[in-house]
């Protein structure tokens, strides 16, 4: 697995700004996860670091830095999967939030509502872990 950073000399569209601009992981399969970092923050999927590096790299204008990692045992049980769909749960619940909270138009309640759901997810991944420990003890 590797873990890279875009840093940006040059911002040519004038969207993403210049530094450190990116943020993404190669998995095992290759496969490549990009999450920019800005305000209009978004992921991209890639089949190879190869076309991250075709696409993104601007003639040299943005660097693209590696760091080697290594992947850890995958162990898959029960309590793992719960907690790991409880986890993309409270992912998809924080990306709500994050596109409600900037947009202007959508309401305080909306924004309320969100982080409740949030606060719900975490409580029960919380609940969870805990139960566990006390199982395990």
């Amino acid at each position: 697995m590797k873990l890279f950073h875009f840093y940006r000399s040059e911002d040519q569209s004038g969207v993403s700004g210049t530094g450190l601009v990116a943020e993404g992981v190669q998995l095992t399969n290759g496969w490549c996860v990009l999450r920019w970092i800005s305000r209009h923050s978004s992921l991209c999927f890639y089949q190879t670091l190869d076309q991250v590096r075709a696409i993104h790299s601007h003639g040299g204008k943005t660097e693209i830095l590696v760091h080697e990692v290594a992947p850890l045992p995958i162990r898959i049980t029960k309590t793992g999967i719960k907690r790991f769909e409880i986890l993309m749960q409270i992912i998809e619940e924080a990306s709500r939030l994050t596109v409600v909270a900037e947009e202007r138009q959508k309401s305080e309640i909306q924004v309320e509502i969100s982080t409740q759901k949030l606060r719900e997810l975490v409580d029960l991944l919380e609940q969870d872990i805990v139960v566990h420990k006390r199982r395990s003890a």
